[in-house]
Order: C-alpha cells, then structure tokens, then sequence
C-alpha cells in the first residue's frame, strides 16, 4: 500500500507539471506554498535536537509529520512546540525508536540524527518497513553496519541520503568536475584534516553514577551499546557522545564525510588497500585521542568517468582541536597558507586546495597558471539543497547523490581511520570483503556486539 502510495505522490506532481527530474523540478516544488495533501509525504523523525533540528524541519517543511523521537523530553517538547507553530498538530510523541516504528505503519521517510551508535539500528528497522531515510553523517558506527544499510537500500529499492549537505553545494561539485577533467594532472598524493574535536577526548571513564534526570530515556540513549551509569554534566548527553567509543566515532568520524567528500568523489578513489595509526596523542580505551594522524594507501584504478588509469595515491589524515592542532607542512601548500581544516591535493600539473568543513569552495596553483581558469562542462546535475534531492528522489525522482550506495561507500573508508586507532600494524585491508587481512584483532570494531533487546535488524540479508 506504501509503494502505491508513494508512486500516486509521484505520478501526480508529475501531471501537475512537475517533472520530478532536476533541480528546477525541485525549485518550482519549493516554491508551491503548499502542496496539496496528496502530494505530501508522511515523515518521522528521530533524533531532533542539534542537527537533527534542522534536518526535521527541513522534512517536515511542505510533508505531513507523523511522529517526533527523542530520549530527550525536554527537546521532544521543544520540538513539538516548534512544529505546532509552524500549522502541524497531528503527531505522536516518543523517546524510544522500537517503539516509534512499531506503532507508525504508515511513514513514507523519516530522519535519524541520533548519536552514531544508533543510526544503523534505527535506518534498519526503518528500511524493513520499507521507509525512505535520511540519516545524518557519520552514516553509522561500524564498516559492517554501512555495508547492511546499503544492502538493504539496495534490495527494497529505498530513496536515501547521507546529511553531508556540503555534497550538494554547486561548488562542490563544480570541484569534483575540475578534479575529473585532470585540470591538476595526476594526484599522488591527498591530505585531509580537521580542527575537532570541539569536545571531550582523551579521557577516562569518570567513577561514580548520577541520578538520571526525569526527561532522559538512559535506555534508549544507550540502546544498542554495553549499559552503563549516567553521569551527569554533559558526560554523554547531550554533544559529547562524539568523543566516546561506544557512542561516536571521534573526530575522523564526525568530519571526514565532509572534508574527505569532495577528494574522494572526485579522486574516485574507492577502497584502500592499507591503513595505519602514524601519530596520536595517547590512547585511552573508552574515549577517542585528543588528536591523530592516519595513513591510507590506495592502489592504481581505472576512472569510471574518463577510462583512464589514475595512480596509486597516498592520504594522510589530521585532526586536533586549536590546543591539539594537528595539519600538513606549510611548505605543501604553494602560498604558505593552512587553512585550519580542508584538503589538500597535489597533482602533476598543479594544486588544488579545498579550504572549509564541506569541500564547498577550492583554489588552483599556480595561480599565475590558472590566472584565466574557466570551469569544465557541468556533468553533475545542480540541486536547491540537499533535503530537496532526497524528497524528490522519494516521490520518484533520480536517486539523491549522496544516496547509500555513494554513502555508506565513503562512510567505510572513513571508519578505517577508527579502525587504525586500535592496533599497532600497518594494516592490509580487504575492502570488499570489510576484513583486516593481518590484524584480525580488528574484528570486534568492524562487527561489533549488541545489547539484548537492540540486536541489529536484518543481518540475514548480509554474512560476514
């Protein structure tokens, strides 16, 4: 009935003159002061303070909601609130995810903005019940649980998107274009780096237990992670999740879906073939470092965009707060500039330097080369904003570019970064089979445990 429903969606809009096929498309979408009711999709969210603010009114912008998640009830209500205001009323409120899917059988797309060790759980149990989602970066908290996500988008033939919103920045993906033409010849070499962590790492778990206030769900915050006691002053909740291992994936995984964006899709990359931890402040066993450097190595490929061979390349991954500020060498950059997070590419016949979090902007060297530069041909489609593309490719439009099997592709290669924080080796990584060739003590933090009670949905669909 779902399916059905949703194609109505999109054979209507289609024969009100929105040809659901481009971003025109999408604009002139927006642009309706309000759709009519059957052109609107009926949408949940989980997660809705931080990021997920902005991701749930983004959704429910011109769609129906039907359900607010969060262990939070002070956000919960604030959020409500919010929507109420905005002329939405007719929706239910819950702290736990389980629950939430089990009642609403009728959703068309939801959002999870959630603490990472969540997003997989939550997407899976949504894609069972053949609900689009869009699930905010890092993706997920484990390689094999990206893998399961794109599985399963792939096999019930889901829209989806990552919140990496930089993706859909014209600039970016005019950089992409650049990068695909060889302006800068052949790239051997990539740095990638971030000032974060902007909150706790390096740390213990503190001794003790708090109270657990009367507006947190501890249960559900934990989900599927090992139990353990609350503690109070923004020791987990709310923000700080992201420094702790059971939680986050520290600063790599919070950042390099954005930085590493860019470079990845427009070096076409894919897997690497080796990995290890260059340099970290120390290692704690609960809570990411204060700063790291990584090392990947890919091999030579074949460009799925011009046919050529493109050379094996070296990355080089920093991060570091301003107190811990970990970048490349000066003298890599040809104007002695560092921005204080970006990318760095160095080819044969020039630089490109992508300065900022979301690969949204680049400059060329030598800038008396590239003096009267002018853009390739567009090749990559334009969009109005990132939600956009994933609403309309729910209705029955192109799949959103940075749907799951783009995702969850960038999102693995960015957790074996975390991998390499727990061992000593130069790791010789299997990518397509997600197995650390000489290190199988990685196994636990490629597939991890569950909790009883948050097992993770559909592991039938993909053997490990």
């Amino acid at each position: 009935m779902k399916t059905t429903r949703r194609a109505f969606i999109g054979t209507s809009v289609a024969a009100g003159g929105l040809a659901l096929i481009g971003p025109g498309a999408v604009r002139a979408q927006e642009a309706a002061a309000d759709p009519a009711p059957e052109q609107k999709l009926k949408v949940a969210h989980v997660g809705v303070g931080g990021k997920g603010s902005s991701d749930t009114l983004d959704l429910a912008n011109g769609n129906l909601t039907q359900a607010l998640c969060d262990i939070d009830r002070r956000t919960l209500d604030k959020m409500a609130a919010e929507l109420r205001e905005r002329g939405q009323s007719d929706f239910r409120l819950y702290t736990d995810y389980r629950e939430m899917f089990e009642k609403e059988k009728d959703l068309d797309a939801v959002t999870i903005s959630t603490p990472d060790h969540n997003h997989a759980p939550a997407a899976l149990l949504a894609m069972e019940q053949d609900i689009a989602v869009f699930v905010q970066k890092p993706f997920a908290h484990t390689i094999y649980e990206c893998r399961l996500m794109t599985t399963m988008a792939r096999q019930r033939g889901l829209a989806s998107q990552m919140g990496n919103q930089g993706n859909s920045n014209s600039r970016l993906r005019e950089a992409v274009e650049v990068l695909h033409a060889g302006t800068i010849g052949k790239v051997r070499e990539l740095h990638v780096w971030t000032n974060r962590p902007v909150w706790p790492q390096g740390m213990d778990r503190p001794a003790g237990e708090d109270q657990i206030p009367d507006y947190l769900d501890w249960e559900a915050f934990i989900g599927p992670a090992p139990m353990r006691p609350y503690k109070g002053d923004r020791t987990y909740h709310d923000f700080n999740w992201r420094g702790w291992i059971d939680f986050g994936c520290g600063a790599i995984g919070d950042m390099a879906c954005h930085t590493l964006n860019m470079p990845s899709w427009g070096l076409e990359l894919g897997y690497p073939t080796s990995f290890w931890l260059e340099d970290s402040s120390e290692l704690k066993t609960e809570a990411f470092p204060h700063w790291t450097i990584v090392r990947y190595e890919f091999p030579e490929r074949v460009s799925k965009v011009t046919g050529e061979t493109l050379p094996a390349l070296s990355m080089t991954w920093y991060d570091g707060n301003d107190e811990h500020m970990h970048r490349p060498p000066a003298d890599l950059f040809p104007d002695g500039n560092v921005p204080r997070t970006g990318s760095l590419m160095i080819g044969d016949a020039g630089v490109m330097v992508s300065p900022g979090d979301y690969g949204t902007d680049y400059i060329l060297f030598p800038e008396d080369k590239f003096a009267e530069f002018e853009a390739p041909e567009r090749t990559i489609p334009r969009t109005s904003g990132h939600m956009s593309e994933f609403v309309n490719a729910v209705k029955g439009g192109p799949a959103a570019l940075s749907n799951f099997e783009i995702a969850g592709f960038l999102s693995e290669v960015v957790l074996v970064g975390c991998l390499a924080l727990h061992t000593d080796k130069k790791v010789e990584w299997d990518g397509p089979n997600m197995r650390a060739v000489n290190a199988p003590e990685l196994a636990p933090y490629i597939d991890k445990a569950y909790r009883a009670g948050w097992e993770l949905p559909g592991r039938d669909i993909l053997a490990i």
